[in-house]
């Protein structure tokens, strides 16, 4: 197997610049004007009608942002295909076992607790099941392996390995469990953020073992696909 020193494919000045901007943008600004425009319309969407737009929009704009980092990407899948499917497949076994041991623990040490980012997913997918299908599968892998992984670990890995892992994985798992503050307990906060690590550091791995973002985004769908096939 070839072993990657370096990840090849580089992100332009301008789209770390307009990809920060975006990430900040969607995540203070974005929800608020949809949330305020949908008020304003005399057609009311559902919320999983909102949501599914919050994702359709924050894929279009990632696309756009990142077209040549993800047309680099790209490159390599078909250049290196063989090392693009075994990068996926390891990164999600290593997830699925990873999962399964955090879930006995938390089964164990924490037998009330229960993921409110789930339970939301669950109530908006039994609204409109085929619009969150698309919108968690399809839409949101790129634009949080775009973010996170190209953005956040990309840079970072080229001058310390540790810290892009850390770093990266931290803030993976810190954006999932930003909208339950005030709302989770302390404890509840420390076992909800634990619940994504295992996530992000597979994701992050099967980017370095493949050298493509394309890696970490299929394994990213796969992983929602199964979950939200569990909420039907």
């Amino acid at each position: 197997m070839k072993k990657y020193r370096s990840l090849s494919t580089r992100q332009s000045e301008q789209e770390i610049i307009c990809g920060w901007v975006y990430f900040i943008l969607q995540l203070l600004v974005l929800p608020s004007c949809l949330t305020w425009l949908n008020a304003r319309t005399g057609y009311h969407m559902k919320e999983a009608e909102l949501h599914f737009i919050f994702f359709a929009v924050n894929f279009a704009a990632v696309v756009w942002i990142f077209h040549r980092f993800l047309g680099g990407s790209f490159r390599q899948v078909r250049l290196h295909p063989a090392y693009f499917c075994q990068a996926v497949v390891l990164g999600l076994v290593a997830y699925l076992a990873c999962s399964k041991g955090m879930n006995w623990l938390f089964a164990r040490f924490a037998p009330g607790y229960s993921n409110a980012n789930d339970a939301s997913i669950a109530a908006l997918s039994r609204g409109s099941f085929p619009l969150m299908a698309i919108g968690t599968v399809l839409l949101v892998p790129p634009v949080e392996e775009c973010f996170f992984r190209g953005l956040i670990f990309r840079p970072l890995y080229g001058r310390s390995a540790l810290a892009a892992y850390l770093v990266s994985i931290a803030a993976f798992s810190l954006v999932h469990i930003l909208d339950y503050l005030g709302t989770y307990s302390l404890q509840e906060m420390v076992i909800a953020f634990l619940q994504y690590l295992p996530a992000g550091l597979c994701l992050a791995w099967s980017y370095t073992k493949s050298d493509t973002i394309f890696a970490p985004i299929v394994v990213h769908a796969l992983v929602n696909a199964w979950g939200i096939w569990q909420m039907r």
